[in-house]
């Protein structure tokens, strides 16, 4: 009878207020089905999209967002979204990617579920995403008078996109968001990040757009547990336009200061969604361009990723070889001479653009080729 059982595990799950969090087991338990912590995830696995149970409030024992596989629930990284759903409603979580159960736990026996020193917190969750809703209304109305309707057709075209364009040039939409940080000089890392995502929600390109500049413009405010945003980001981003930009700039900087961060990167690398795959080598490329940097971790990856067909990845791993080769040719050589068998021609004339005549060659025989597309 499992749409009975079900139903009591919704009725369980609907109870829980919005800045708390309840245990697989515990939901169970409380739906008469003690012991049986598996029932809870296949009765949220079967709730409809946009269902209205806060299905996001339900982590596991150890007070960590379950991670799924992409058959799991329709595409890689859902866990990703529901620590987000969670964050919103102040949810915070620690440097390894925990709860702290002993404070967000809800305990049903409380009068409506919250610790008298919660209750404020989490009443202010509904006005605070109108407010930022208003915010990003503003931004827009601001925007539009300076787009052009001829551009914003161009635009779209270019990076065939589905995202509404306004039309607005890189120069005068850096300067508005730089503007719009200028009237708020106290701005705080919360609000931003907050902002940054409410922004990538709306599918209007230079929303984006100005989501990117407002973070380049402040990202010293970033900190470790950011690059769960940004990765939600780039998972929505869906051309170079956004990554490049999000990895090398904003990601890169952030793994930079927090080293222990680049296992993220490692994961990346192996994403079933090529973007992030493209992003964990471009995260790598400025320091390497610097003379420094982790060049064995990018070996590792592009090791990985040089037998992939897709245009993106072939000429990232090209770019930043391009980029190394200019202060360390050594390295490029070492690299490119025992794989010339394995390297596209995409790759290849990318990575010895500028090493000197005796390290270059033309592609082998028989490399593959790729059409020429956007991106650098």
């Amino acid at each position: 009878m499992p749409h009975r059982t079900y139903h009591r595990i919704y009725a369980v799950v609907e109870r829980i207020p919005a800045g708390r969090v309840a245990t697989y087991g515990q939901v169970a338990a409380l739906a008469g089905l003690a012991g049986q912590a598996r029932q809870v995830g296949y009765a949220l696995h079967a709730l409809s999209d946009g269902s209205p149970v806060p299905w996001q409030r339900v982590i596991n024992a150890r007070g960590e967002v379950s991670p799924r596989t992409e058959s799991d629930a329709g595409g890689p990284g859902p866990e990703i979204y529901q620590r987000f759903l969670l964050e919103e409603e102040g949810v915070m979580f620690g440097a390894a990617g925990r709860v702290d159960l002993g404070r967000y736990r809800w305990d049903p026996d409380e009068e409506g579920g919250l610790r008298p020193r919660r209750r404020r917190k989490a009443r202010r969750g509904p006005a605070r995403r109108e407010g930022m809703d208003r915010l990003v209304a503003e931004i827009e109305a601001s925007l539009r008078p300076l787009g052009s309707p001829r551009r914003a057709a161009g635009e779209k075209a270019y990076l065939k996109s589905d995202l509404e364009f306004l039309g607005i040039g890189t120069p005068a939409l850096r300067s508005a968001a730089r503007a719009w940080l200028a009237a708020r000089p106290a701005i705080d890392r919360t609000t931003l990040t907050r902002l940054a995502v409410a922004l990538w929600r709306v599918e209007i390109h230079e929303l984006r757009a100005f989501a990117i500049e407002v973070l380049l413009a402040r990202q010293e405010l970033l900190r470790a547990p950011d690059l769960a945003r940004l990765e939600w980001m780039l998972r929505r981003s869906r051309s170079w336009a956004y990554v490049d930009a999000i990895a090398i700039r904003l990601v890169g900087p952030l793994v930079e200061r927090t080293p222990r961060l680049a296992g993220r990167l490692d994961r990346w690398s192996a994403d079933p969604d090529f973007w992030l795959r493209r992003s964990a080598l471009l995260a790598l490329l400025l320091p390497l361009r610097r003379g420094g940097g982790d060049w064995e971790r990018f070996v590792g990856f592009a090791d990985a990723m040089l037998e992939e067909r897709e245009f993106f990845i072939r000429k990232a791993i090209g770019w930043v070889l391009r980029e190394v080769s200019k202060k360390r040719p050594e390295l490029v050589r070492a690299f490119v001479e025992p794989r010339r068998g394995r390297l596209s021609s995409v790759t290849l004339r990318e990575a010895v653009k500028y090493l000197p005549a005796r390290g270059r060659s033309s592609p082998p025989a028989g490399a593959a080729s790729s059409r020429r597309r956007p991106g650098r």
